[in-house]
């Protein structure tokens, strides 16, 4: 049993169904500590009332996550975790995305932790805790029964024993436990992607929910004209362009993987000859080049890579204690895509941000615009909070969720 501590800051936001108990919330955490991630700890608060039934892990800050639904002192039957599953892959089918969806939502569909990604008969799995990986074999029985025979399937498993995404990636590993391929597939109505499970949790991962802010931007902004696609992960932006009638494409990436992987999906989409693709290790720098070259496109997207930094101010969340991600770097890309976009054209940036604070993107473009000497008018400003990444709690004020902006500049 976990004791809550009495008059805490965030005891109403837990009574109203926030997921999320910290370490410093817990009374007798001390005696949690023999207890190994993912054990099945009973909730109380201070005056005794019943809180339900969460995963515990002592070492990260968040050390339980509630499983929705379950009462304290219930038995946790493998059945009732099954049925969490069953019930969010119905809701897919229902909803008509069942083929090409974020299939599992961590809390949203009610176990911790557990994300699953659908492609077609593949399918990518990250388990963002260390005692979720317990619930693998009821994943994968799952998505067999739902999916049918699996073309693929790749695990990625947090290794971190405080959960700190702090690492570049390197805080999980990566397993293809069914077919050869690290490859995997997203068709769209008109374009098809691959993307390679190995480029890691963040570039190798497809974001259902961005990609579908995204997509109709791209047909409707970049459908003429000149197109610059920076950090272009795998040329889904640029493609979608090229595809809607762009007369020439640059995708600018990073990572030599994804570069190639960039010049084969012009390919597979047949527009490789609309397509340039470029390997640049400073993208910000070859930004800088075209500006002092009086390069100019009629529409720039800035997918800007999210990396994490050391924050000692930052106790607690989603990503570990003294690690977020970081907004270094935005405002000069901004500024060096705004000096790249020509007049009339179209900027277009992607953020990743907490809840409360999504104002922080239109700050940031405002003085990018100011420091690069160009004015223009927001046309675009969205979250991609949607049924594909809807947090379990609307007291859940501090999830971080990604922003699309787009400037029309003059």
């Amino acid at each position: 049993m976990a004791y809550l501590k009495e008059e805490f800051p965030r005891q109403l936001l837990l009574q109203m169904g926030h997921p999320w108990i910290y370490d410093d919330e817990v009374r007798n955490i001390s005696e949690l500590g023999v207890l190994p991630p993912g054990t099945l700890v009973d909730i109380c608060s201070a005056d005794n009332r019943q809180m339900g039934v969460g995963l515990l892990n002592r070492q990260a800050c968040i050390v339980l996550r509630r499983l929705d639904g379950v009462a304290t002192g219930a038995e946790v039957a493998q059945e009732q975790l099954r049925s969490c599953l069953k019930t969010a892959f119905a809701a897919r089918d229902h909803r008509g995305s069942g083929a090409f969806c974020r299939a599992f939502h961590g809390e949203q569909d009610g176990l911790p932790g557990v994300l699953v990604d659908r492609f077609g008969s593949s399918a990518v799995v990250t388990f963002q805790l260390l005692g979720s990986a317990t619930m693998e074999l009821i994943v994968q029985e799952e998505l067999t029964r739902w999916i049918g025979k699996l073309q693929q399937l790749t695990v990625h498993h947090m290794t971190a024993k405080k959960e700190k995404w702090a690492q570049e990636g390197s805080e999980f590993t990566t397993n293809i436990t069914r077919g050869t391929s690290s490859r995997v597939c997203v068709e769209e109505a008109n374009a098809r992607f691959d993307i390679d499970v190995l480029q890691g949790v963040i570039p190798g991962q497809w974001n259902y929910s961005l990609e579908a802010l995204r997509a109709p931007l791209a047909q409707r902004l970049g459908s003429s004209g000149t197109v610059l696609d920076a950090w272009a992960q795998c040329g889904q932006w640029g493609l979608r362009c090229a595809q809607s009638g762009a007369a020439d494409v640059v995708l600018l990436e990073e990572q030599l993987g994804l570069a190639k992987l960039c010049r084969e999906n012009a390919a597979k989409n047949g527009v490789e000859e609309k397509v340039t693709v470029l390997h640049r290790s400073d993208v910000h720098g070859e930004l800088q080049n075209m500006a002092e070259s009086g390069i100019r496109f009629d529409c720039v997207s800035l997918n800007v890579r999210v990396r994490f930094e050391r924050y000692l101010k930052h106790q607690r969340g989603q990503f570990g204690r003294w690690y977020k991600p970081s907004l270094k770097g935005y405002e000069r890309a901004i500024a060096l895509g705004a000096r790249v976009t020509s007049r009339n054209g179209y900027l277009v940036v992607s953020f990743l941000l907490p809840l409360t604070t999504e104002y922080w993107a239109l700050c940031l473009v405002q003085d990018a615009l100011q420091k690069a000497s160009r004015a223009g008018s927001i046309i675009y400003c969205s979250s991609n909070a949607s049924e594909d990444t809807a947090v379990a709690s609307s007291t859940m004020d501090e999830y971080w969720s990604h922003v699309l902006i787009a400037v029309h500049l003059a």
